[in-house]
C-alpha cells in the first residue's frame, strides 16, 4: 500500500496532500528535493512521524527489499512493527536518536522489567489460580479483585518483555523501531487512550493502514453526532480484526466487541461535557473526568479479563463474588475511591508533561 499511495499521494498516506506534478513518473530528484524542500527536513535526520509519511524512493520498492523487510531477524518473531517507508530510511540514514548510552539504560530497563515478572511468578500464583476455574466464593473481594487486577499485570509483563528484548536487538543493530508499551498498564484512565499505548506500533499499522482508509475519527462531511456514531462503528470494524488477528476464538470476539462498546461511554461523556465549557471551572471538570475515569478502568479491566485472562464465564464468577454481598459492595465503593484518587495522580502526570512540551496522546 506504501507503493500504490507513493505514486500519487505525497507522503504515502491516504490523508496526505496528493503529489503537484500530476504523474507518478516524475524524476527521483525531484521528489526527493521537493518533499524535503517544502518541509525543509534533512533526509539525513527525520523524525519517526517523517520517516513514516515520507514516501521511500521508486526503486526501494523492490522484490529484494521487500524480503529484507519482512524477514529482518530483530523484528521478524514480535515485533515491534515498522512500516517498509520507516525502515527504508533508517538503512539509508541511520537514525540519531540511537547512542550507546540509551542503548545502554534501555537494556537495563529491559533486565529490571525481566526480575519483576520474575518476581511475580514467584510470589503470585493468580495465574494458576485463574486457570485453575476456582470456586470464586471461596475468596473475599479483595482477593478477587487483586486476582484480576495481578492478573491484568502478569499479562502486561507478558507481552512488554519480547517486545522490549527485540526493540533492544534492534537498536543495537542500529534500527529505532517504536516503543510498544510506553506508560504502565496502571497508569492508565482513558480507553482511547489506553489502545494507543498498548502495543504502540501495531496500533498504529491499523491508524495507518484500517481505521484512517475507514474514515478515521471525523470522516468528511460527519462532522458532530454523525461523525462519533462513525467513528465508532469504525472502532468496532477494527477491534473486530484486532480480535481475529489474535486467533479465531469467541472469547478474543466478545473481548474485541466489548472494547468496542466500552468506548462508546467515554465519547458520550465527551460530548455531553466538552472541555471548552469547563474553563472557567477546571476543578469541578476534573472531579467529574476523575468519576467517568473510574468507570473507564473498571470496564477496560473487564473487557482485558475476559480476552485474555479468566473469560466471560470467569469474569461472572468474579463479579458476582465481588458485589454479591453487602461487605463485597462497600469494598468496590473504596475501591472506586482509590481508583479515583489514583486517576488524579494520572492527570497531574499528563499535567506536568505538558508542561514539559511532552504530548504523548496516551
Amino acid at each position: 500500500m506504501d507503493y500504490y499511495w507513493s505514486l500519487s499521494q505525497r507522503g504515502g498516506s491516504p490523508i496526505e496532500v496528493d503529489w503537484p506534478w500530476g504523474h507518478p513518473t516524475i524524476s527521483l530528484c525531484r521528489i526527493d528535493a521537493d518533499i524535503h524542500k517544502k518541509k525543509q527536513l534533512d533526509p539525513a535526520n527525520l523524525s519517526e512521524r517523517d520517516r513514516l509519511r515520507t514516501p521511500a524512493r521508486p526503486g526501494d520498492y523492490s522484490f529484494r527489499n521487500y524480503v529484507a523487510y519482512t524477514l529482518y531477524s530483530p523484528l521478524y518473531l514480535a515485533g515491534p512493527i515498522i512500516t517498509f517507508n520507516d525502515y527504508i530510511s533508517q538503512m539509508r540514514y541511520p537514525s540519531g536518536s540511537i547512542t550507546t548510552s540509551r542503548t545502554i539504560r534501555y537494556g537495563i530497563r529491559f533486565l529490571v522489567t525481566l526480575l519483576c515478572m520474575e518476581v511475580m511468578l514467584h510470589f503470585f500464583y493468580v495465574v494458576a489460580i485463574a486457570k485453575a476455574r476456582p470456586t470464586w466464593g471461596a475468596y473475599t473481594p479483595f482477593q478477587l479483585s487483586m486476582l484480576g487486577y495481578f492478573n491484568l499485570h502478569i499479562i502486561w509483563l507478558k507481552l512488554l518483555l519480547p517486545w522490549r528484548f527485540f526493540r533492544l536487538w534492534a537498536l543495537i543493530d542500529g534500527v529505532d523501531p517504536p516503543e510498544n508499551m510506553v506508560r504502565c498498564m496502571s497508569d492508565n484512565y482513558s480507553a482511547m487512550a489506553f489502545w494507543r499505548g498498548w502495543h504502540r506500533s501495531y496500533n498504529r499499522w491499523i491508524v495507518r493502514y484500517i481505521y484512517v482508509p475507514l474514515g478515521g475519527s471525523d470522516p468528511s462531511g460527519g462532522r458532530g453526532l454523525l461523525g462519533k456514531i462513525r467513528a465508532v462503528a469504525n472502532f468496532l470494524i477494527v477491534f473486530t480484526f484486532v480480535a481475529l488477528w489474535h486467533d479465531i476464538q469467541l472469547q478474543l470476539l466478545i473481548w474485541g466487541w466489548l472494547v468496542s462498546l466500552f468506548v462508546v461511554p467515554e465519547v458520550v461523556a465527551g460530548m455531553i461535557f466538552p472541555k471548552r465549557k469547563w474553563l472557567a471551572h477546571p476543578e469541578v471538570y476534573r472531579i467529574i473526568c476523575g468519576i467517568g475515569a473510574v468507570g473507564n478502568i473498571l470496564m477496560m479491566m473487564a473487557a482485558n479479563l475476559v480476552g485474555f485472562a479468566i473469560g466471560l464465564d470467569g469474569l461472572r464468577g468474579l463479579v458476582h463474588g465481588i458485589v454479591g454481598s453487602y461487605s463485597g459492595l462497600l469494598f468496590l465503593v473504596a475501591a472506586c475511591c482509590a481508583l479515583f484518587t489514583g486517576t488524579q495522580v494520572m492527570f497531574e502526570i499528563r499535567e506536568d508533561e505538558m508542561r514539559q512540551g511532552i504530548q504523548m496522546k496516551c
